[in-house]
C-alpha cells in the first residue's frame, strides 16, 4: 500500500510535561482501516484511553486530525478535534472549519497529538518541522479574539492560523470550546477544558509545503463534477442567500423549533428570522471555509441602539435558536451580543444556553429560587440575565461554578426533581430541532456516540421537492434502513473531513447523495493513488462507529443511555402558533422498535448496545474483541 498524495504523511506528538517533541510516519494501517479525521481520532482514543483516566488528566490526549481531502476538495477546510469529554465522560470529538487543518497539512502533519501539562501557560508554534513550546503568560486571561490577534502580530505573518481557548477553557469549564481563526469553533464536548487543563493557551501553525495530488487529470474531473452538482442543487442558494438561519422559520412552521427548553413550538418568531437578519444586519460580505463553494457564513453590523457600531459574525441557526427561542428571548440584538460573548469567552454557544434553559425551567417550576441563582430573575426571555450567567459560567463565579460542570452537574446540585427538565442524552444537550417533529431522524440524537447530536446523521432536504417519501410514514424497519445508510454516509464525510452542509445535510435526494459519494471516492483515489473501493470506505465507517461504541462501553455506556428524556417519549409536542396552531405532535412512538432495528443493522447487541463479536470479526477488529470480552464477563 503506497500513499502517493492527499495525506501529509506524518503524525506530530508533543508532550507538554516532558517537552518531548517527536514525529512519526502516518500508519498505513490507520489509513486503510480508518481513512482520516474522525476515524483517526476514534482509533487513537480507543487504543490509548483506559476507562479510569480523568478527561482533564495530563495523561489524557488531545488530538487534532485532518482528513485526506482536507485542503484539496470542494468545501474541505475541516479538522476533527477529539478527547475523552469532561462534559459527558465518554467519547468526545468536534469538527471545525476555517483553515487550521489545511495549514497543518501544509506544515507536514495529518495528526497532532498533545499530552502532558505545562508548568505554566504555553502556546505551541508549528512552522513546518520547527516545533516550539513557548511561554504564554502574556496571553493568559485574554479572550479568543485578543489571543488570536496578539499571536499573529507577534509572529509577524497573518497567513498563519491559530487555535486557542478563552477564559472558559482556562477555568476548565465543561462547555468550553476551541476557537479557530477567531470565528470558527470546535465547540461540543468541552474540549476547550481539555486544552486548558494542559495549560495550553493556543496553537499557531504555519506551513509552506503543498499537498500532493497523484493523478491531477482525474482529480480535476471529479472536482469539476462536484462543483457542477452543487450548482444544480436548489439548497446551494439557501446557503448563499440566507445561510442556516432559513431553518428558523422552516422548523418553526413545522413545529420543530425548540422553545423554552422543548416545552412547545410554533410561537411567533417576531424579528428572529433569517430573512430579517439578512435584511437589517448583514453586510454584503459573506465567506466560507477553505475552498468553500457555498459561503454560508455572513458578517453583520448593528447600526443603532445599545450595541451600535458593533461588528459580529452572524451566528448560525443552532446558536440563534439556543440564545433565542430556547430561552424565550426575542431581542435579536441581545441574541447577537450573547453569541459573540460566547465566542470571545470560549463557550459553546449551544450547550451553554441549553444549560441556562434547563435552569430557567427549574426556576419556572419553583424547584429553585432567586437565592439559588445569585439573585437573578431567570424568567423566560430575560436576555440580560443570560448575559450575566454566561460570564459567571466562563469564570466559574457563583452559580456559574455549578453550571460550568454541565447539565449533569447542575442536576446533582438542584436535586432529582430537576432531572425531568434536563433535555440531554448522555450529558450532551438536545440540539435546536425537537426530535418529536421528525421521529426517525430524531433517532440521531439517541444513537450518537458523543451524546445528543444532529451531525452524526443528516436527512434529505424537502427544499427541492424530492424527499425520501415521508420517512416517518415508513415502517420502523424500512425507515431505519435509510437512517443507517445516511449515518454511514455522514461518517464517511467525517473521515474525509469535508463540510457536512455542502456534502450531505441539505442534499435533495438519495440519488444526489449517491453521486456525491461517487465523486468523493473519485477525488480520494485520484489524490492518494490508493484505488480503494466503496466497500473499503464503508468498512472504515463501520470500524469508526463501532470503535466509538466500544470506547463508550468501557466507560459504562449501555442501551439505557441511548434513550431521550421522558418528555420526548411521553409528552406530545404542542404547536402554539402559525398555520398549525393548536395541533400536537405525538411523543416519540415505536422508539424501542426503531432502536432494535438500528442495533440489528449496526451490529450491536440489542440488550446491551455493545458491538457484537461476530461483527467485530467481520471487520478484523481483534483488539476490540479482546477488550469487550472483559466487559461482557463483568
Amino acid at each position: 500500500m503506497i500513499i502517493k498524495g492527499g495525506y501529509a504523511g506524518k503524525i506530530l506528538k508533543v508532550n507538554l510535561s516532558t517537552k518531548k517533541i517527536e514525529s512519526e510516519n502516518l500508519s498505513k494501517e490507520w489509513v486503510k482501516n480508518y481513512i482520516g479525521g474522525r476515524g483517526f481520532v476514534t482509533n487513537y482514543l480507543f487504543e490509548n484511553i483506559p476507562p479510569d483516566i480523568d478527561p482533564l488528566s495530563p495523561f489524557a490526549p488531545l488530538i487534532f486530525a485532518t482528513g485526506p481531502l482536507t485542503g484539496i476538495a470542494p468545501s474541505a477546510g475541516r479538522l476533527t478535534v477529539g478527547a475523552r469529554s469532561p462534559l459527558t465522560k465518554i467519547h468526545g470529538d468536534s469538527n471545525v472549519g476555517g483553515e487550521l487543518g489545511v495549514e497543518m497539512k501544509k506544515a507536514g502533519y495529518d495528526v497532532l497529538i498533545i499530552t502532558g501539562k505545562a508548568e505554566n501557560p504555553v502556546y505551541l508554534q508549528v512552522v513546518d518541522d520547527k516545533i516550539e513550546i513557548k511561554e504564554a503568560n502574556w496571553l493568559w486571561g485574554k479572550n479568543t479574539i485578543e489571543t488570536t490577534e496578539m499571536l499573529l502580530e507577534k509572529f509577524g505573518d497573518r497567513e498563519a492560523h491559530v487555535a486557542c481557548i478563552g477564559p472558559a477553557g482556562e477555568h476548565l469549564v465543561y462547555v468550553a470550546g476551541i476557537c479557530v481563526d477567531a470565528g470558527r469553533y470546535a465547540a461540543e464536548c468541552g474540549l476547550g477544558a481539555v486544552m486548558g487543563s494542559k495549560n495550553l493557551k493556543a496553537i499557531l501553525i504555519k506551513g509552506t509545503n503543498g499537498i500532493k495530488i497523484e493523478n491531477i487529470k482525474e482529480f480535476k474531473k471529479y472536482f469539476g463534477k462536484t462543483l457542477a452538482l452543487y450548482e444544480s442543487e436548489p439548497t446551494t442558494n439557501l446557503a448563499r442567500n440566507i445561510g442556516s438561519n432559513f431553518l428558523l422559520k422552516t422548523h418553526n412552521n413545522a413545529g420543530a423549533l425548540v422553545w423554552r427548553n422543548l416545552q412547545y413550538s410554533g410561537e411567533e418568531l417576531g424579528e428572529v428570522t433569517g430573512e430579517n437578519i439578512n435584511e437589517k444586519y448583514v453586510t454584503k460580505n459573506r465567506s466560507g471555509c477553505y475552498l468553500c463553494s457555498l459561503g454560508c457564513a455572513r458578517h453583520m453590523k448593528i447600526n443603532k441602539g445599545v450595541y451600535k457600531g458593533t461588528v459580529y459574525n452572524v451566528p448560525e441557526y443552532y446558536t440563534v435558536d439556543s440564545m433565542g427561542p430556547r430561552l424565550g428571548v426575542k431581542d435579536l440584538e441581545n441574541i447577537f451580543y450573547n453569541s459573540e460573548l460566547c465566542d470571545q469567552l470560549g463557550l459553546d454557544s449551544t450547550s451553554a444556553p441549553s444549560i441556562i434553559g434547563f435552569v430557567m425551567e427549574c426556576y419556572q417550576r419553583k424547584i429553585i429560587t432567586k437565592e439559588d441563582v445569585d439573585g437573578l430573575d431567570l424568567s423566560w426571555g430575560n436576555g440580560k440575565a443570560v448575559t450575566i450567567l454566561l460570564k459567571k459560567i466562563a469564570y466559574r463565579e457563583g452559580v456559574g461554578n455549578i453550571l460550568a460542570d454541565g447539565i449533569i452537574g447542575a442536576i446533582k446540585k438542584f436535586g432529582p426533581e430537576s432531572e425531568k427538565y434536563a433535555m440531554h442524552i448522555k450529558g450532551l444537550d438536545i440540539p435546536p430541532k425537537d426530535p418529536r417533529a421528525g421521529q426517525t431522524y430524531g433517532m440521531r440524537y439517541a444513537i450518537s456516540t458523543r451524546g445528543a447530536d444532529h451531525e452524526r446523521c443528516s436527512g434529505v432536504s424537502s427544499k427541492a421537492g424530492q424527499v425520501v417519501a415521508n420517512i416517518d410514514d415508513l415502517s420502523p424497519e424500512d425507515s431505519m434502513k435509510i437512517f443507517v445508510r445516511l449515518e454511514k454516509y455522514v461518517t464517511e464525510i467525517n473521515l474525509m473531513n469535508v463540510c457536512t452542509w455542502a456534502w450531505s445535510s441539505y442534499s435533495t435526494s438519495m440519488d444526489i447523495i449517491k453521486k456525491k459519494e461517487q465523486y468523493m471516492l473519485g477525488i480520494f483515489n485520484s489524490a492518494t493513488g490508493l484505488n480503494l473501493s466503496q466497500e473499503d470506505i464503508d468498512k472504515a465507517t463501520e470500524r469508526t462507529i463501532l470503535s466509538e461504541r466500544a470506547e463508550n462501553a468501557r466507560f459504562g455506556m449501555r442501551r439505557k443511555d441511548d434513550y431521550p428524556p421522558k418528555r420526548i417519549l411521553e409528552d406530545p409536542l404542542m404547536i402554539v402558533g402559525g398555520k398549525n396552531k393548536g395541533k400536537t405532535i405525538p411523543p416519540c412512538y415505536n422508539f424501542d422498535e426503531r432502536l432494535d432495528y438500528y442495533y440489528k443493522y449496526r451490529g450491536l447487541d440489542p440488550k446491551t448496545a455493545i458491538p457484537l463479536e461476530s461483527k467485530l470479526k467481520e471487520l478484523s477488529m481483534y483488539k476490540a474483541i479482546d477488550e469487550l470480552k472483559k466487559i461482557r464477563k463483568g
